[in-house]
């Protein structure tokens, strides 16, 4: 049977991506909500931490249904992701709805909560689905790539759009009804997706022999490779705190909640631009390689835009597109070595596990998401900041330092550990990825993968 795809499925794959990554945008400004309906950054911190323990759960328990489940479709991840994208927005919407002259605290602290469980649930059923998706879209590993390919480049768009079209309207409109037009946009660019999407590799159709519980907790153990991608994610992603902070910074810092968008469109940029370039680079340079350039770009830019401080506008924006351009190879290559973590456990285990290990990823994005919010606020605690103050009085100055200083020095920090953790602990190479998936899809006998690899990397499960 011929399962390969199209020019539509690699679109429809992308505006899909669009969609969720515009809404996304703007999940991850919850900790600005909060301190703008008059919740302390100290409590605000704590808020947003508790819901990430049922996440812990959550997240691997749905990776093994999603493994296990055959609907009569005969489908693995598409009912998922109807399901998933309708309800994003509307438990987005249900979250911003809190209204600003609610007197009392613990309603809007329990409105909180129970939207962002909501929301955060509707997001565990769609994303690691489309994740997987390519597994399921095609069996040639080219064509997976070009769908992963659009993924990031559809997404990075996305987050640029939202970028712009955010600190243009929320003043003006406010968080909910913010909230409403991001939401249907998101909806309208997902929908070709939810009606022409399709699974062209069907479950029966593969050899797939599934797994028990106890075999996907030894895969994952098993997998060192998935552990420490998944751990790059989240370093990364915790100490990124300038998503959380923009607008943040721009009143405070800056002069203004404009500055926010033209900061992050000066770093997206470069992302956008290089999400075209990396499918070229990859094929002559490790992807290891660009990650460590990348990080150390992103490193360098973070120290120079601290040191530099926050009343020279024009060196800010030049430091903002170098480190841009350097954390770009990692948001687009770190997603990739997720996948290849897919081809070592199966190599070393026996054991395809698509579903627990995009579940996992998933997991990842969330927990950092939260923590980001956590930490960020929980450091402009420490720094005294006044959310009484309400958005449009600036803090002290004391309290800006401190906002200048958190949302360079965090970012300059998890570049240092993850170029340690890469340098040290990350040893997979491209070469030897492609070899295992040769192995694993019975292109190529277990004695010629071991012959190739079992020096470095032992010999293949069962």
């Amino acid at each position: 049977m011929d399962h390969r795809i199209g020019k539509r499925d690699r679109l429809y794959y992308g505006l899909w991506f669009l969609g969720e990554n515009i809404i996304w945008a703007y999940v991850i400004l919850a900790p600005t909500f909060l301190l703008d309906i008059g919740i302390d950054a100290t409590l605000a911190s704590a808020i947003l931490f508790g819901p990430k323990i049922w996440d812990a759960v959550n997240d691997t328990l749905f990776g093994f249904i999603v493994d296990k489940t055959r609907f009569r479709s005969r489908e693995k991840f598409m009912p998922w992701i109807k399901a998933g994208s309708i309800l994003i927005s509307l438990t987005v919407l249900f979250m911003y709805a809190i209204p600003y002259d609610l007197k009392n605290e613990k309603v809007k602290i329990v409105w909180f909560v129970l939207g962002y469980l909501l929301m955060d649930g509707a997001y565990t059923l769609m994303d690691a689905p489309m994740f997987a998706m390519p597994t399921v879209m095609s069996d040639d590993m080219q064509e997976r790539a070009s769908l992963i390919s659009a993924n990031r480049f559809c997404g990075i768009f996305g987050s640029i759009i939202a970028t712009v079209i955010i600190p243009m309207i929320r003043p003006k409109l406010g968080w909910f009804v913010t909230a409403l037009i991001l939401s249907v946009i998101s909806v309208l660019l997902m929908i070709p997706f939810l009606l022409k999407g399709k699974e062209r590799i069907l479950s029966d159709e593969k050899q797939d022999k599934g797994y028990t519980f106890s075999q996907m907790i030894s895969y994952v153990l098993h997998n060192r490779y998935l552990l420490i991608s998944l751990l790059l994610i989240f370093v990364q992603g915790v100490t990124s705190v300038e998503s959380v902070l923009s607008l943040i910074a721009a009143r405070n810092c800056l002069g203004g909640e404009s500055k926010a968008t033209l900061l992050t469109a000066i770093a997206l940029v470069p992302t956008f631009l290089m999400a075209l370039m990396v499918p070229k680079l990859t094929e002559k340079y490790d992807k290891t390689r660009l990650i460590l350039i990348g990080l150390i770009l992103s490193l360098f830019s973070s120290l120079a835009l601290f040191v530099t401080g926050y009343d020279h506008f024009y060196l800010i924006t030049f430091f903002m597109a170098i480190k841009g351009t350097g954390i770009s190879f990692f948001l687009i290559l770190s997603y990739i070595l997720t996948a290849d973590s897919v081809e070592y456990g199966t190599y070393k285990t026996g054991t395809r596990a698509n579903g627990i290990t995009f579940s996992l990823q998933a997991f990842a994005v969330k927990m950092k998401n939260a923590l980001i919010g956590s930490i960020s606020l929980f450091a402009l605690g420490l720094f005294g900041y006044d959310s009484s103050l309400g958005e449009s009085v600036r803090q002290s100055e004391s309290v800006v330092k401190g906002i200048w200083a958190v949302y360079n020095l965090m970012p300059a920090i998890g570049s240092i550990f993850c170029i340690v953790i890469l340098l040290c602990f990350y040893h997979l190479r491209d070469k030897d990825v492609d070899v295992m998936a040769k192995y694993n899809s019975g292109s190529i006998t277990k004695e010629e993968a071991e012959a190739l690899l079992a020096e470095k990397y032992g010999p293949a499960g069962e």
